[in-house]
């Protein structure tokens, strides 16, 4: 696995409604505007509500970043809908 983990702000948007942002670690790089901050680690999230996360969640967040790598960029995050 690479050194320096590629971590990318991710918003998890559960069948409830409710929009969970977390910092999802990848196997390739990102632009600094999906980067997740120093401070923030892995798992780190806003929001509750105990809402179960994809059980593939890197596999979905790698392939939206490989599909929709534009509009990734545009928001300023992945958009997973669980």
């Amino acid at each position: 696995m690479d050194p320096n983990p590629h971590r990318v702000r991710t918003m998890v948007r559960c069948g409830s409604g409710h929009d969970h942002e977390l910092c999802v670690q990848v196997r390739r790089g990102v632009p600094p505007e999906l980067r997740c901050s120093e401070e923030q680690p892995t798992g780190w999230s806003f929001g509750g509500g105990g809402c179960p996360l994809p059980k593939d969640l890197v596999g979905l967040v790698e392939r939206e970043l490989r599909d929709h790598f534009q509009e990734c960029r545009r928001r300023g995050y992945v958009l997973v809908a669980a």
